[in-house]
């Protein structure tokens, strides 16, 4: 009876002890944590914010807009107009490898071209797809939703007068720079100069806020000629007119 007794009394000593060691562990890790917020929020936030800016900060070009190219009563011979290009995320885009057809299929391209291009550069983070889309394949694109496929603002350029100009106007290539004629002649003056602005990324690419402006566009200055498009049009078709009556071709000309 006197064993049982000592035991219950060790017991009843022991229990206090333990619950006031478990208590101490407690409020220790409590107060350890409470520390640990207190230092990331004061005393490492400048360096925390900065490694995330690092991370999702980035620097995006934005193109500028090519001068126009006019008659001598401002009819436009050149002009270009905003429009989108498809460019990808080879490392994301493999992960939704089941959504490829339907890409394909949206951009007009070969199930196996897009496999191919996508396949052989894995290793980078920015592929072109298609340039310069028409603005409803545009939103049907980005409706699909896909992982790692992204839309990138470009300019595309229009001929109003055709080929009734085209042997002096010239033209410019996927890019937008002179290749031909005027355009490449006046490629500087008209080309302008790109700006670009810091923006926020999420972890897919995708813009979710504009931070600043660095540098803003200088579009292109327009170039005006002295030929009259109207002029112009009615000499083309008389002589297109006569070389088919005549049954002409560019060897008549030869000496």
């Amino acid at each position: 009876m006197k064993k049982k007794v000592h035991k219950l009394k060790q017991l009843v000593l022991i229990h206090p002890l333990r619950h006031s060691v478990v208590l101490g562990a407690i409020m220790l890790s409590a107060g350890l944590l409470i520390w640990r917020a207190i230092d990331l929020q004061v005393t490492d936030s400048e360096f925390l914010q900065g490694q995330g800016d690092a991370r999702h900060l980035r620097v995006m070009e934005i193109t500028a807009h090519r001068g126009m190219i006019t008659d001598r009563n401002g009819e436009p011979l050149a002009i270009s107009t905003p429009v989108d290009s498809v460019w990808v995320n080879p490392q994301e885009l493999i992960t939704a490898s089941t959504e490829w057809p339907r890409l394909a299929k949206l951009l007009e391209l070969d199930i196996d071209v897009l496999s191919q291009r996508v396949m052989t550069r894995q290793t980078r983070e920015f592929v072109y797809l298609k340039r310069r889309i028409n603005p409803d394949v545009a939103q049907q694109v980005t409706a699909l939703g896909i992982p790692g496929v992204f839309l990138q603002r470009e300019y595309r350029r229009y001929y109003p007068a055709g080929e009734v100009a085209a042997h002096v106007v010239g033209f410019t290539n996927v890019d937008d720079q002179g290749q031909e004629g005027l355009e490449l002649a006046y490629d500087q003056w008209l080309q302008g100069t790109s700006g670009s602005k810091r923006v926020i990324k999420n972890r897919l690419g995708h813009v979710v806020e504009d931070v600043e402006s660095i540098n803003v566009p200088e579009p292109g200055k327009v170039l005006r000629l002295s030929i009259d498009r109207n002029i112009q049009y009615l000499a083309y078709r008389e002589l297109k007119t006569a070389i088919r009556d005549h049954r002409a071709n560019r060897f008549d000309c030869d000496p």
